[in-house]
C-alpha cells in the first residue's frame, strides 16, 4: 500500500529552525477607491479630447485630391498654444464671414510674407512667395504645390491689399504683404475652392485645430499633410514658420 508523501515544513527545509512568520490578512477593497480612480481617469481622458484633439468630418471637395467628401480625420489643438502652424498645415479655421460652418484648409502664406498669384502663359494659376518686398513682378519663389486638383485656371489675379482675388488685377497680378499675425489659406481643389482668394487673410485666432491623420475610409489611412509644398530655388528652411500664439476662442464645430 503506497504511503502518503511527506512534506516538510518550510523552516525544516530552509533550515532556519524559525516557524514561518504570520500571514498578513488582506485589507478589504475599497469601493470607494476604484470608483475615485475610474472618475480621475475618465475626466483625464474627456481633458484631453477637449483641450487636445478633435475629430473633423470634411464635407465638400475643396481639399481634392487630398481629401475627400466624408473622410475623417483627428485633429490636434495642442501645437497652436506654443506655436502658429507651418506652410502645408491643413487647419481647421473658423472663416472671417458669415458661415454656420468651419472650414479646413492649406496654410499657404505665412505671416510677414509677401504673396503674389499669377497666371503663366497658359492661363495656369501659380503662387509666389518672396520673403521681403520685391521689386518688380517677376521677383520672389514660385511656390511648387504637387498636392494642387488639376489645371488651376479659376480666380488666379491675386492679391489685393485685403487679399483676395479680383478680376481688376493686372495679369502679372499683385505683391501684397501679409499682415503680422495672419495666414493666407487655400483649398488644394483651387477651382472650387472658397478661400482667402475669397475672404481675405485668415487671422491667427481662427486657426483651432491642425489635421494630422485621416482613420476613415480604412483605405486611406494615414498621416496627413501628405506631399508638401517646396519654394523654387530656396532651402527647405524658408518653407516654415510661426509666430507667438494668441488667445483663441472656441465653440462647437461643424466641418466643411
Amino acid at each position: 500500500m503506497p504511503l502518503d508523501p511527506i512534506v516538510e515544513p518550510r523552516h525544516a527545509r530552509l533550515g532556519s529552525g524559525l516557524p514561518d512568520p504570520p500571514l498578513r490578512p488582506e485589507r478589504p477593497h475599497s469601493l470607494l477607491r476604484d470608483l475615485v480612480e475610474i472618475l480621475a481617469l475618465a475626466a483625464v481622458i474627456y481633458l484631453v479630447i477637449a483641450f487636445a484633439v478633435q475629430t473633423v468630418h470634411v464635407e465638400g471637395t475643396s481639399m481634392y485630391p487630398t481629401l475627400h467628401n466624408n473622410d475623417l480625420l483627428l485633429a490636434e489643438k495642442l501645437s497652436l498654444d506654443f506655436s502658429g502652424p507651418s506652410r502645408g498645415s491643413i487647419v481647421v479655421i473658423q472663416p472671417p464671414l458669415d458661415s454656420p460652418t468651419d472650414f479646413i484648409k492649406r496654410i499657404v502664406g505665412l505671416p510677414g510674407e509677401w504673396i503674389r498669384i499669377a497666371p503663366d502663359a497658359h492661363g495656369v494659376g501659380h503662387v509666389y512667395i518672396s520673403m521681403r518686398r520685391p521689386t518688380s513682378a517677376a521677383g520672389g519663389h514660385a511656390l511648387v504645390e504637387p498636392y494642387v486638383a488639376g489645371r488651376w485656371v479659376t480666380q488666379v489675379l491675386c492679391c489685393t491689399s485685403a487679399g483676395t482675388a479680383s478680376p481688376d488685377l493686372p495679369s502679372t497680378g499683385r505683391w501684397t504683404r501679409i499682415p503680422s499675425h495672419d495666414y493666407f489659406v487655400m483649398g488644394d481643389n483651387r477651382n472650387y475652392s472658397e478661400d482667402s482668394r475669397t475672404f481675405g487673410w485668415e487671422p491667427r485666432h481662427g486657426v483651432v485645430a491642425v489635421a494630422v491623420f485621416r482613420f476613415w475610409p480604412l483605405t486611406r489611412v494615414g498621416a496627413l499633410p501628405g506631399p508638401l509644398a517646396t519654394l523654387a530655388g530656396t532651402t527647405p528652411a524658408l518653407l516654415t514658420g510661426s509666430i507667438p500664439t494668441v488667445v483663441r476662442r472656441r465653440r462647437r464645430r461643424r466641418r466643411r
